[in-house]
């Protein structure tokens, strides 16, 4: 009798063991499959993410007769607003004005800079879609102008090369 509760207690051992050792393999499998699937979630996040991140781009238009011109800015190919230069009073707007244009609602507001004379023309706290008045200052007529478009959203800021044209 001795021997049968030794040998049961033995296969009793062997039991909690195998026991044991299964709730070990389940959740090293729980934890193995959780850890796939966070890494897989992150991965999710992580490429939905980067889709979004902005990748800016910038043409200037070739210069009309008056002087004028436009610098776009486009979203990921998408057109995202300009900055505009008038040189001469044509259609109703004023002449050595210049504006700019925010047609995204993407969080980015776009600004036209002139170099010189400096002057800003921003779209910043104003929703999408939105044109600036013109902003406008005498120049001498024939005058070389730059001028150039930024995008922002406060923290980042993309500029484009300056485009050129005159007074």
């Amino acid at each position: 009798m001795a021997e049968e509760l030794t040998a049961m207690e033995s296969e009793g051992r062997r039991g909690i063991e195998r026991a044991k050792g299964m709730m070990i393999k389940r959740r090293a499998a729980a934890l193995i499959a959780s850890t796939t699937l966070f890494v897989g979630g992150m991965g999710t996040v992580g490429a939905g993410t980067a889709a979004a991140d902005p990748a800016f781009t910038f043409k200037c238009s070739s210069v009309g007769p008056n002087g004028g011109f436009t610098a776009s800015v486009y979203n990921n190919g998408r057109y995202a607003g300009l900055a505009e230069w008038n040189a001469d009073p044509v259609g109703g707007h004023p002449g050595d004005a210049m504006r700019a244009g925010d047609v995204l609602s993407d969080g980015w507001y776009v600004e036209a800079i002139l170099q010189s004379p400096y002057r800003v023309a921003t779209t910043k706290g104003h929703p999408a879609t939105y044109l600036t008045p013109w902003k406008t200052g005498d120049l001498p007529e024939g005058q070389s102008v730059k001028m150039r478009v930024a995008i922002s959203n406060g923290s980042a800021t993309y500029l484009s090369s300056y485009c050129t044209g005159h007074a």
